[in-house]
């Protein structure tokens, strides 16, 4: 049998790299969950002007990008297959970004003077669509309140953009067995509304409120053993 001191030695190793490679751990400035369930994880990330984050990894899985400023391109660099560098575009405040695939293991620069702010909403949910999924969804500067329009929809999940006029209410109601996570742009806070309710939002503000609005189709996918 094992002795127990080498058998707590073997379990670091083994769990070691891992968990040095995860930028909530490893990198807490940049990377911090804000909410999380059993459906769904949401990151807020910000990475400040000239930032150069060392190597970390990201789960696979189907991850929606919700971008909270303007902000400019961002520099990646793979571990794995081609080590050339990929720049993420600029990005415009409220626009975003859907994909899906395994996991990625790379470094992050941002070389630009104004930083970049975003949250990662990753999917604990059953995937029913394409594996190879890359999909923007821009913002358009001239929409106006009230909207309530479908942006994207697969068999996973539904995103809308909702804009509520200033003192008015949007109802928000969920059918059984798909709850919905709203976020507010472009504070970038989040609401969980839980399957089978119907929820009054309010704008007590004095300008339009602009909310995303993201079902989910199917259920929490099994854990992998």
């Amino acid at each position: 049998m094992m002795k127990p001191t080498v058998l707590a030695v073997a379990l670091l190793a083994w769990t070691g790299p891992l968990a040095a490679q995860d930028p909530l751990i490893t990198i807490p400035d940049a990377y911090k969950v804000q909410f999380e369930n059993a459906w769904v994880k949401v990151v807020r990330v910000h990475y400040a002007a000239g930032a150069k984050l060392p190597v970390h990894t990201h789960p696979p899985g189907t991850t929606a990008y919700l971008y909270l400023n303007d902000s400019d391109g961002v520099v990646f660099r793979h571990e794995s297959g081609s080590s050339r560098a990929v720049t993420r575009p600029a990005v415009k405040a409220g626009s975003m970004r859907v994909a899906t695939g395994p996991s990625e293991t790379h470094n992050a620069e941002n070389p630009a003077a104004t930083p970049s702010d975003f949250l990662k909403v990753h999917f604990k949910t059953a995937s029913d669509g394409p594996r190879n999924l890359r999909r923007r969804i821009p913002r358009n500067a001239t929409d106006a309140a009230p909207l309530t329009r479908e942006e994207f929809s697969n068999g996973q999940m539904r995103i809308w953009r909702l804009i509520v006029p200033a003192g008015k209410s949007v109802e928000v109601r969920t059918p059984d067995g798909q709850p919905a996570l709203l976020i507010t742009l472009m504070s970038g806070q989040e609401r969980w509304v839980d399957a089978g309710q119907v929820e009054a939002v309010t704008n007590t503000g004095t300008t339009p409120m602009e909310l995303i609005r993201i079902d989910f189709l199917t259920a929490p996918a099994a854990p992998v053993n």
